[in-house]
């Protein structure tokens, strides 16, 4: 069958077979959050993730400024013609399939192209306020998107996306500092820092001043799974995938605290045999759960 051909000139389009396996083979945690869900859910997050992760590279693999918001313009386009039944390439073309079936708004795909343009120029945040927003764009709006095909479309739904989707973001900020910092980037409130008396500085050559910002920067993020936490003991049938994402987040976490924040060595990473033991775990436990009843479609 003859492929459509993708966006003129671009390099940063995708090949058909990418929906369906781009979270397996960038070794994402959320891959074996997806075996959980049934074929119908798991086909429409795999096009989820596919997208997010393909718009996040035209910014972060491009070979310079000029081409990324070339490529991001490109993909504005794509997902407009998507919503239009007009896309040519197979991901947004498969984001158009779901979008109707699934209940997902254009809006908050909008949102996480909005959110990973902010890396084009990067900048400090000031307040955590600024960098929660930060987070609600590149993180909750996928979460967002996420309860909805797992059949969730109220605002307490969105909530506990919004605070998971926190809580992941400034999981991988902590992670990160170092590979961050290699492309301009620095997360961290900066009224943190001066509330901690430290420096980026202190933090990215690892100072041992840096430990209680980066301490207090963990709680928040572990008050924020907790957050989610408390949702999503209510519907975890519904809700399992997100709770096995979560799952795997917290104990990501707990690896790099328990690494001491690195940022001059290599990220503190969780191996592929615990994720999935993880992954088991946390789908026992909804399995196991009372209350909630199997995901349909949020229209």
């Amino acid at each position: 069958m003859e492929r459509a051909p993708p966006p003129e000139g671009s390099v940063a389009m995708s090949a058909p077979a990418d929906v369906t396996d781009v979270a397996r083979s960038s070794g994402s945690s959320f891959y074996y959050a997806f075996l959980t869900l049934p074929r119908p859910q798991r086909e429409a997050i795999q096009a989820v993730y596919a997208f997010c992760h393909a718009v996040d590279d035209a910014v972060d693999e491009a070979p310079d400024p000029d081409t990324a918001r070339r490529d991001i313009a490109r993909w504005r386009d794509e997902l407009a013609r998507a919503y239009e039944g007009r896309a040519r390439d197979p991901i947004a073309r498969r984001i158009g399939e779901i979008a109707g079936p699934f209940g997902l708004p254009r809006a908050l795909f909008e949102d996480v192209i909005d959110g990973v343009s902010r890396d084009l120029d990067p900048r400090r945040f000031a307040r955590w306020d600024d960098l929660a927003g930060y987070c609600d764009l590149v993180a909750g709006a996928v979460g967002r998107l996420c309860v909805r095909i797992f059949g969730r479309c109220d605002e307490e739904a969105d909530r506990y996306a919004r605070a998971l989707g926190r809580a992941f973001q400034l999981t991988n900020i902590l992670r990160d500092l170092g590979p961050d910092a290699a492309l301009g980037r620095f997360y961290l409130p900066l009224e943190d820092l001066e509330r901690f008396g430290v420096s980026e500085r202190d933090v990215l050559d690892e100072r041992p001043p840096r430990m209680p910002l980066l301490t207090f920067e963990a709680d928040r993020a572990r008050a924020l799974f907790d957050e989610g936490a408390a949702i999503g003991r209510r519907d975890p049938r519904r809700l399992c995938a997100a709770e096995v994402m979560a799952a795997i987040y917290r104990r990501q976490l707990d690896a790099v605290v328990a690494a001491g924040f690195p940022a001059r060595r290599p990220p503190a990473r969780l191996s592929r045999a615990r994720k999935v033991r993880i992954a088991l775990g946390a789908w026992l436990r909804c399995r196991l759960a009372t209350g909630g009843a199997p995901g349909t479609a949020c229209l």
